[in-house]
């Protein structure tokens, strides 16, 4: 007879079963298509870098940590100014911030970027905010409380998250932020039409893995607690994370930024040159 428990250990074998076949799986098995759907949803598509990308990250002294079962790719372009925090969104790399690298570099900046689990170089094939805002913990027990934080999309709860387990930064910087978790997750449900039970598997499952309330995962409810100050950089045009969610989140801070701009869509912010100048603007003001 098959029972749960078989079918939770035939669906996690150590051999990789493509996630469109556990999807196929679930959809014939309903009771198991919660499980699935969180899977689908943290599962990670990893980006190989661009030959540009690879070029920048060339330059840095590339390094890596080990935790439980996570090996974590780190990079690190010294300088003797401040130091400062590069964190990536869903699907990414640090290789993503190539554009704006060189200009930190210019101006003395001491600069590290993470590849977050199941992203870039480092290992694995899942993630979510709260893990990878632990990974952030670990890197900054070792480097220090960075001076400042520059995001770009997931990249932006994380960096939250992260601040809520001790990281501190004086200033941050959130390009494309989106708002909370719990919007992502009814975005996904009612993409694949999930059913309202389905739905609440797979918010359980996705609770079990983060190990707090997905509820509790939201950028406005965090931004009071926080005294530094915050640039939101988003495009009116983003069809990934919309406009709104960045403005909800630039009035969530007290000191807080919004710099709109337009036509750059989710990806091509990061690669625009009017973008890189209010950021470098914006680390050298008092």
């Amino acid at each position: 007879m098959t029972t749960n428990s078989t079918i939770v250990r035939t669906l996690n074998r150590t051999y990789p079963i493509p996630i469109e076949e556990k999807w196929a799986f679930a959809r014939r098995k309903p009771m198991f298509l919660g499980y699935v759907a969180a899977q689908y949803f943290l599962s990670t598509q990893k980006q190989k870098p661009s030959r540009k990308e690879m070029d920048v990250l060339a330059l840095a002294e590339q390094k890596e940590f080990q935790e439980k079962e996570h090996r974590i790719q780190y990079f690190h372009w010294k300088g003797k100014g401040k130091t400062v925090l590069l964190i990536h969104g869903w699907n990414g790399n640090t290789g993503n911030f190539s554009r704006i690298i060189p200009g930190l570099v210019e101006e003395g900046y001491n600069v590290f970027g993470i590849d977050l689990p199941g992203h870039g170089f480092s290992s694995g094939r899942y993630s979510n905010i709260v893990l990878s805002a632990k990974m952030v913990r670990k890197l900054v027990a070792d480097i220090g409380n960075p001076n400042f934080i520059i995001t770009h999309s997931f990249g932006g709860a994380v960096a939250t998250v992260a601040q809520e387990l001790g990281v501190s930064a004086s200033k941050l910087v959130y390009i494309a932020p989106p708002l909370r978790l719990e919007i992502l997750r009814k975005n996904f449900s009612e993409y694949y039409q999930l059913t309202e039970e389905e739905q609440e598997s797979m918010r359980s499952v996705l609770e079990r893995k983060v190990k707090q309330p997905l509820s509790s995962l939201d950028l406005e409810a965090a931004g009071p607690k926080f005294n530094n100050s915050l640039l939101v950089i988003h495009d009116e045009d983003d069809v990934e994370i919309p406009f709104s969610m960045g403005l909800a989140v630039s009035k969530a801070w007290k000191n807080s930024k919004l710099v709109p701009t337009k036509g750059l869509g989710h990806k091509m912010i990061l690669r625009t040159e009017s973008v890189k100048e209010e950021i470098l603007s914006f680390l050298k003001e008092d």
